[in-house]
């Protein structure tokens, strides 16, 4: 686990490749597990809304902003691992594409359980202990900055329009990433 996990004390020495490796590890079968139900389940609703390519930027930009938010507000010395910050992406990516279409209402069905679910899981990320809640609300708001970029390029016909939103997220972590080496590592 230590060889992908992303510890800031090592990020700060160059090892950036952390803040991608750890989306895609996991603390044993329990989190494993967990990780992939809701990601099944959220993963497959957000693949339509998106697309295939769109899904995949999705989950990178989401998993980053989770792990910079990490770097930010977690221990120093600290390790993380899973793919929750990429699936509160999930979410934020949701919620972020139905308020730019202005669709998003507390009284559509869908909505309205996706907001209880990610109030339910922040919630538990703050009783359980070693679960970083700064990389569930980094993964969101990065979920939720792509789906707003991304609202507009959805259903175009045009298979490069959504280059310049997708550029522009990673453009935005690269400079976090960067203001972070500089300022705080």
């Amino acid at each position: 686990m230590i060889l992908g996990a992303l510890i800031p004390g090592l990020v700060a020495q160059g090892e950036w490749w952390r803040l991608i490796t750890s989306a895609f590890l996991h603390s044993g079968f329990v989190h494993l597990g967990l990780n992939m139900l809701s990601l099944y389940f959220l993963g497959s609703f957000a693949e339509i809304t998106f697309g295939r390519s769109r899904f995949l930027a999705l989950y990178l930009i989401s998993g980053i902003g989770g792990g910079l938010a990490f770097l930010y507000f977690g221990d120093f010395n600290a390790s993380a691992v899973g793919a929750s910050g990429a699936i509160f992406g999930l979410l934020g990516g949701v919620f972020g594409f139905t308020i730019r279409r202005g669709t998003f209402s507390t009284r559509n069905p869908v909505i309205s359980q996706l907001l209880v679910l990610t109030a339910l899981n922040l919630f538990l990320g703050a009783t359980i202990p070693n679960v970083s809640n700064a990389a569930h609300i980094g993964g969101l708001i990065g979920g939720l900055v792509f789906g707003w970029l991304m609202a507009p390029t959805v259903y175009s016909r045009k298979k490069l329009v959504a280059i310049g939103p997708i550029a522009l997220a990673f453009g935005v972590e690269a400079i976090l990433l960067g203001v972070w080496y500089l300022y705080i590592a």
